[in-house]
């Protein structure tokens, strides 16, 4: 008797985020704008967010269930890109 597949297995840097893996997208906005702590996270975030995105299409996995965000969404990483690069508190955009 044949087993069917289960689900698939959600990797670990897509179910949550781990900001060292887009350490370079955060070193090449800081290059350009060196106290932008803000800037820099939100690099982060849709390096991260483009990622999931792709393997969630990948794998046909429904991610809205009754118009209802199922997985959830973790926050820009701020706090990271200022402990790891010594960046200012962030300035929110006006």
């Amino acid at each position: 008797m044949k087993r069917r597949p289960g689900p698939v297995v959600m990797p670990l840097h897509v179910s949550e985020m781990q900001p060292e893996r887009y350490r370079d997208v955060a070193v090449s906005h800081l290059e350009d704008e060196p106290d932008d702590t803000f800037g820099a996270a939100m690099a982060v975030w849709r390096a991260y967010l483009a990622e999931r995105r792709d393997w969630f299409r990948d794998h046909q996995v429904r991610r809205y269930v009754d118009g209802r965000d199922t997985l959830g969404t973790p926050r820009p990483p701020f706090a990271w890109v200022r402990l790891t690069f010594g960046t200012p508190e962030p300035r929110w955009p006006s």
